[in-house]
């Protein structure tokens, strides 16, 4: 049983595979990314928005937390998927826990 919209789904791959190919980016070019616009997209016949936000962490890390938004079709609101991870200057990657996606400021 299915127990959310396909298209949401679709929303979370779109924004899973941003992050993957963000993660092999290099610090330095991750940093050009923090003034970006979003990005419209269409998710089947949805319209949806991929946001990337990039901060400057104190040791020189950035984080890095990749939205899409999709309005809800049925309800009020707006669906939404997450991914983050941080760069650190040597080049490794930490992932963000749940927790850490849903409450960065």
């Amino acid at each position: 049983m299915r127990t959310f919209p396909k298209s949401l789904a679709q929303l979370q791959q779109i924004v899973k595979e941003r992050g993957k190919l963000l993660r092999n980016i290099a610090l330095e070019d991750l940093k050009q990314l923090a003034n970006q616009p979003d990005e419209c997209i269409r998710v089947g016949s949805r319209p949806a928005t991929i946001s990337v936000v990039v901060h400057p962490q104190d040791d020189g890390s950035v984080r890095v937390v990749v939205q899409g938004f999709m309005k809800a079709r049925l309800l009020p609101g707006k669906h939404v998927a997450v991914d983050g991870f941080y760069k650190h200057g040597d080049g490794t990657v930490a992932s963000m826990n749940t927790e850490e996606l849903y409450n960065y400021d």
